[in-house]
């Protein structure tokens, strides 16, 4: 008997010993930086691709560019030193280097040319092929980034080795086909996980329009096409059309407004469409080439590399002197649908739990590209792959993955433990996930409002960007739960995604939200913001703002034809300008981007108070009353919160009606407008702009039409049938 309790004493000796000294070793993988510790000039490649396009075209280069050897291997230093490195985006300039090589070879040194060869022979393009570095291979846009640029180079170089695994370019070209098609297949069946970006769609459209002109199989050039199709009836039906004033020249123009609810947007993608919209110069030359290249910053004098790739391939000519791709003539009619209400709805992505049933939870390409550009690290259904295949391909030092290595213990990867321990210690990271969206758009010729309708209420959020209010290019409104105070980075942060998700739902021009901000810091959550939610509105930039009664929770602004009325539980003030700019604990929405160069008076409007917390934000317009008698109107409307039920009622009269209406909210359980409840689970495409006014969920066939012309998409038969 003591021989058997000493044997079970000893292997629970050893067991623990075990897990302790795995525990140990785990704690000595630091992470692999994944930027340079000093600055690198590292965008050589992109601004040549926009000189040697103008060369080409006998335009003038910038003032003191010449295009003289040494300063083209000036240029190209930096790009070289920061892909050699593999640091994170190194992606980003790849792209630029492949297009370098395939379109532009004649004006560069035959040197050169081999320098740029070496570079990409050397670079890792997928997480499986060795190594260790800290770049992102697996959000969306990186997917297709790494994938093409494997397919180019291997198509370039069939016959030589890619030192970074020894195989040949045939066998990488083969190997980034499989992913080009699951991605492609994956955006055509589910939509696209990073939905409405204008951040993230220019870094999908630059390696689409490499694949498009370069590729040599021309049935997946078709499905990219088709693709290409989908993300830009993507910005047509988002963006809001918006007659306004170039502010350099003060001379009239429209803007596309690509600003909607997103899966992925910052602080400043969000902040206007001066400051945040990527795709401006995308949609300007597509829409008004001619009408906005003389403007001050126009697409004529951009020298993004993602934005020139897509130029340089439309622009171009196949061997029948044929256009590589055209946006079909439907889609250029949305944009400019001249309606004065349009309503759209559309899903996107999946949810976490939809995975098992559409076969992609496992460890092979599809599966997992498609968990990890949902940002599915830690959630139930997926850890035990994420564990199991960052322990395979040895990615435990990535930066941004380092924290998986608390757990990766053997007894709770043997036993398949993981996502046990997930489910009971919730951890925060779970959140992260990019869900399905439901996205509710309404627009009309002054404004547009755009919700991803009760999208994951009372988790924890990264990027996601659940709602989003366009009254001009100059001015955006949107709520948060800010998850940081000013000065902690990394998102989420005090503007970018939510400590916690609201419930935010949406009628025509009727937001009702309920925020349940946290009172106790989640498992692996770096801190919370208590009994706080906030509203951008920067007041600066409105032309009239109606602040009497922040002390009651109301306030209304107007900017030209549009006005906003906002009503919040608790009262509202301001933080002073000199806290949000304040060195050394300056907010985020002053650090990102160009934002800061307008800011300069308040913006950020909080509300305080214990417990849940909700915004009812009413959309107006001078065809419909003055600003006067909308103030008057919506602080008469009935207001009334229900702590215990978590629920609100707002009574108004919702645009276009000529009598009232009573909606109801209820916190993760139900949206009635009147006596109706709505139903919050869209189809793929809901809108006017369908022959049968709805596409359903991974439909085989996509069909768009309007003003006579129709686009007709079939991914598996390789149909693309355009009627102009």
């Amino acid at each position: 008997m003591k021989k058997i309790i000493l044997s079970v004493l000893l292997i629970l000796i050893l067991f623990i010993a075990s897990i302790g000294i795995q525990f140990a070793i785990n704690m000595g993988i630091d992470p692999i930086p994944s930027r340079p510790s000093e600055s690198i000039n590292s965008g050589g490649s992109d601004r040549l691709l926009y000189y040697f396009d103008k060369a080409k075209k006998g335009e003038d280069l910038p003032e003191g560019i010449v295009l003289t050897d040494a300063f083209i291997n000036s240029e190209l230093e930096g790009t070289f030193e920061y892909v050699n490195g593999r640091y994170d985006v190194a992606d980003f300039r790849v792209n630029a280097l492949v297009r370098l090589y395939y379109d532009h070879q004649d004006m560069m040194h035959p040197d050169t040319i081999l320098d740029i060869k070496e570079v990409l022979l050397n670079f890792k393009y997928w997480m499986d092929q060795g190594g260790e570095d800290s770049m992102v291979f697996w959000s969306e846009n990186h997917q297709i980034l790494f994938a093409v640029e494997e397919y180019l180079v291997g198509q370039a170089f069939p016959d030589e080795i890619f030192t970074v695994d020894g195989k040949t370019g045939r066998e990488h070209q083969l190997m980034a086909k499989n992913r080009i098609n699951h991605w492609m297949e994956q955006r055509y069946l589910y939509g696209f996980t990073e939905w409405y970006s204008n951040n993230y769609y220019p870094e999908d459209i630059g390696p689409m329009a490499n694949f498009i002109q370069f590729a040599d199989d021309p049935e997946m050039i078709l499905r990219m096409k088709m693709i290409m199709d989908i993300i830009w009836f993507d910005m047509a039906s988002q963006s809001f059309k918006y007659e306004g004033i170039d502010e350099t020249s003060l001379d009239p123009r429209t803007y596309y407004i690509f600003m909607s609810s997103s899966g992925r947007m910052y602080s400043d993608n969000r902040a206007s469409d001066d400051h945040g919209n990527r795709m401006r110069n995308f949609i300007d030359f597509v829409m008004q080439k001619e009408e906005t290249k003389d403007f001050e910053s126009s697409w004529y004098t951009s020298a993004n590399g993602f934005f020139n790739a897509f130029k340089q391939m439309m622009e171009a000519k196949n061997e029948f002197d044929e256009p590589f791709y055209e946006v079909p003539e439907v889609i250029k009619e949305i944009f400019n649908d001249p309606a004065s209400e349009k309503i759209i709805k559309s899903s996107q992505s999946l949810d976490v739990e939809e995975l098992e049933g559409e076969g992609l939870l496992g460890l092979e390409d599809h599966q997992i590209m498609m968990q990890w550009n949902m940002e599915a690290f830690s959630n139930p259904p997926v850890v035990q792959n994420t564990i199991n295949y960052m322990s395979q391909n040895n990615m435990f030092r990535n930066e941004y993955l380092n924290d998986f290595k608390l757990v990766n213990l053997w007894p709770l990867r043997v036993f398949n433990l993981l996502g046990m321990v997930s489910t009971v210690l919730q951890p925060s990271t779970n959140g992260v996930a990019i869900e399905r969206a439901n996205v509710y758009t309404y627009k009309t010729e002054n404004y547009s409002m755009h919700t991803a309708m009760a999208h994951q209420p009372g988790e924890y959020a990264d990027q996601q960007a659940v709602n989003q209010i366009n009254l001009s290019n100059q001015i955006s409104v949107f709520t948060t739960q800010p998850a940081k105070i000013p000065r902690r980075s990394g998102t989420p942060t005090y503007w970018t995604g939510n400590g916690r998700q609201g419930y935010l739902v949406q009628e025509k021009n009727i937001s009702l939200q309920i925020y349940q901000p946290p009172t106790k810091v989640g498992f692996m959550e770096p801190m919370i913001i208590e009994e706080t939610t906030h509203v951008f509105f920067p007041k600066q930039l409105f032309d009239e703002v109606d602040l009497s009664r922040l002390n009651e929770g109301y306030i209304f602004g107007r900017s030209g034809d549009a006005m906003i009325g906002i009503k919040s539980r608790y009262a509202m003030s301001f933080v002073p300008f000199s806290v949000s700019n304040q060195e050394g604990n300056r907010d985020d929405m002053l650090v990102r981007g160009s934002v800061k160069e307008t800011l300069t008076d308040d913006y950020d409007l909080v509300q305080t108070g214990v417990g849940d917390h909700y915004f009812v934000i009413e959309l107006s317009s001078s065809d419909r009353e003055t600003f006067g008698a909308f103030v008057s109107r919506m602080t008469e409307n009935h207001v009334f919160y229900d702590e215990s039920r978590h629920e609100l009622s707002y009574t108004t009269i919702i645009n276009g009606d000529v009598s009232e209406t009573m909606m109801n909210a209820r916190f993760d359980t139900h949206f009635k407008v009147g006596e109706l409840s709505m139903d919050m689970n869209y189809q793929r495409y809901e809108s006017l702009y369908h022959p049968d006014g709805k596409v359903q969920r991974k439909d085989e066939i996509i069909r768009y039409a309007f003003n006579g012309k129709t686009l007709t998409l079939n991914y598996q038969m390789l149909q693309r049938n355009v009627v102009n």
